[in-house]
């Protein structure tokens, strides 16, 4: 099954973010592979991450359920990996 299409990124975290504190916040939104926070040449995470669902069905739903969640007071950016990848390729 493509990954891609399994995929939420989400954007604008703070710096106290983990992959664990995402993983247990969108777990409610569907049964999940993965949550990884990319990290910078320095080693320092990223503000964005993604949460990869097992279901694809589950992304759709997640990103209604989460729309205008903050944490730590900033709110989440939500997009499919897809749209985010078709912006950065210029589609």
């Amino acid at each position: 099954m493509d990954e891609k299409g399994r995929t939420l990124w989400c954007g604008n975290l703070s710096e106290k973010v983990t992959e664990a504190i995402l993983y247990e916040l969108f777990l409610q939104g569907g049964p999940l592979e993965k949550v990884l926070i990319p990290k910078d040449r320095d080693g320092n995470p990223r503000r964005f991450g993604f949460i990869v669902y097992k279901h694809p069905c589950s992304v759709p739903y997640a990103a209604a359920l989460f729309q205008g969640t903050a944490l730590y007071r900033r709110k989440l950016n939500l997009q499919y990996k897809q749209s985010v990848l078709e912006i950065q390729m210029g589609d």
